[in-house]
């Protein structure tokens, strides 16, 4: 990686962690705003972890982690080689990252879920019929979500600078960022390989929750609620349970597209699809949307693990929601994982150092050898 865009990472992660600082501080001064709260939300317990945290102790947090960002940034920036400081001050980093996903919860993933199925609902059939466009998207995308949203974009950019800094401390190639010799699990072999497990976890975690919801459209008692409890529940909301199977298939899409990431659909466009059949798809076109999801699903998964655990004190705690989001969690991880693989065996090859050039993903290799014979 070269020094002077490793540099220009990291003065932009320090430009973003300088202005949250700022917001921070202000919030810790009494301004209005400030994210968290249980007045954001009806739900029966906290729905993030620092919702049950004052505002004064929530903001001192917060200035304490944008503070860590500039310090870990003007370090960096002025000891470019590496060091034991700069390995601490990462791990510090790294951990504030892991709290912003454990801190997170559902709404964000909600918000991005629930509007293409409100628009194309919306749209063709003008369900809901009290719900306008505006009142949707002030409903779903206050404050708490646009914070979170924020947050990971800092996360990711952070990660993105460190991962540029590190490279040119280590040595690595100054246009690729790959070492001389990689390691078995970042080559295209080992990748695919490990990839496989990690795909086939991530698509087989959604799909309990998608049945139960398609169950539950078509009339069924499943999920934990009881044939009266459906009945009572569309009589207040109606179109629930299909608003409901709607968000499934989102999750059954997502689960399909997952499944992509080690088939040769996911790497080159189907005959199917006009104008781009047979061409090779943008890796990043796959990482990056999946890359956020795996950043949104640990956070949610352990809210609604929160709330089951808050009913279950109260003594309406029903163990089959538990069940279906659960391994959210787990699907959170796999995912990151799997795209990991994918990119590893997609990334192109660099005209520079060549490493791992030689050494070709079988599915590519299959695929140009199919399209050479056509």
């Amino acid at each position: 990686m070269h020094p002077r865009r490793a540099r220009s990472l990291l003065i932009i992660a320090a430009l973003w962690s300088a202005g949250y600082l700022v917001v921070a501080v202000a919030w810790a001064a009494g301004a209005p705003g400030y994210p968290y709260g249980d007045h954001w939300d009806p739900a029966p317990g906290p729905v993030s972890l620092l919702d049950a945290v004052p505002a004064p102790t929530g903001s001192l947090i917060m200035i304490i982690a944008a503070g860590l960002g500039l310090l870990t940034a003007a370090w960096l920036l002025t000891h470019p080689r590496g060091g034991g400081p700069a390995r601490v001050l990462t791990g510090g980093i790294l951990a504030v990252g892991a709290g912003i996903i454990v801190a997170g919860d559902y709404r964000l993933l909600m918000a991005i879920g629930r509007t293409p199925v409100f628009l194309i609902t919306k749209l063709t059939t003008g369900f809901p019929p009290d719900m306008s466009f505006g009142l949707f998207f002030a409903e779903m995308y206050k404050l708490p979500v646009l914070h979170q949203l924020w947050l990971l974009v800092g996360l990711a950019i952070w990660l993105i600078a460190l991962r540029a800094y590190w490279t040119h401390a280590r040595g690595g190639c100054p246009a690729c960022g790959r070492p001389e010799r990689l390691r078995w699990w970042a080559t295209r072999r080992g990748a695919r390989r490990w990839g496989l497990v990690a795909t086939a976890v991530a698509v087989v975690c959604p799909l309990p929750y998608v049945a139960s919801r398609y169950l539950l459209a078509a009339g069924i008692p499943a999920g934990g609620f009881s044939r009266d409890e459906m009945v009572q529940m569309n009589a207040e909301a109606p179109g629930l349970w299909l608003f409901g199977a709607g968000l499934a298939t989102f999750g059954l899409i997502g689960a399909l597209l997952t499944l992509g990431l080690v088939q040769r659909w996911g790497e080159r466009w189907p005959f199917w699809v006009p104008v781009l059949r047979g061409r090779q798809i943008n890796p990043l076109a796959a990482v990056i949307p999946a890359g956020l999801v795996s950043l949104l699903l640990p956070g949610a998964a352990l809210m609604l693990v929160r709330i089951d655990l808050v009913r279950y004190a109260a003594g309406e705690f029903n163990i089959v929601p538990l069940l279906l989001t659960a391994p959210w969690v787990l699907w959170g991880f796999a995912l990151a994982a799997a795209t990991l693989a994918y990119w590893l065996r997609r990334r192109p090859d660099c005209p520079v150092c060549r490493v791992d050039a030689t050494v070709p993903d079988p599915s590519l290799s299959s695929a140009g050898s199919a399209a050479a014979a056509r």
